[in-house]
């Protein structure tokens, strides 16, 4: 492919990244908002195939990402019991209120967690990424 045609294309694919993000922000269908637009679907579902396939070509390999150390922010004592240096041990719901899957860590925070517990967490997530 010679240089004109190349620089076409990937003006073309600039164009299409941003119709498929107007697109998707309209909030109307594919079918509408083609026909609104005055664009074959196919031509829609060419350009977004296109979008995603260099997109996934992109994603980096997972066994290049290095694993995060795992930090420690109090101990379990008991079934349902967080302990915390900051505050006396309570007992906690079950239920997870919040997770956080950053690089390979996996952070689950109960419902009813202390906040000082979350903050301490969360610092310690800041220093790690």
């Amino acid at each position: 492919m010679d240089e004109v045609t190349a620089v076409k294309m990937n003006f073309r694919k600039e164009q299409w990244k941003q119709l498929i993000l107007e697109r998707q922000a309209s909030g109307l269908s594919i079918n509408n908002w083609c026909q609104q637009r005055g664009f074959k679907r196919t031509t829609y579902f060419y350009w977004l195939r296109r979008i995603r396939q260099e997109a996934c070509q992109t994603v980096p390999d997972s066994q290049a990402i290095a694993p995060v150390p795992f930090v420690q922010i109090g101990a379990e004592t008991a079934p349902n019991t967080v302990s915390n240096p900051l505050t006396e041990s309570k007992a906690i719901s079950s239920e997870v209120a919040i997770r956080i899957q950053l690089k390979g860590a996996d952070i689950t925070i109960p419902d009813g967690t202390n906040p000082r517990t979350i903050r301490a967490t969360l610092l310690a997530l800041k220093e790690l990424c």
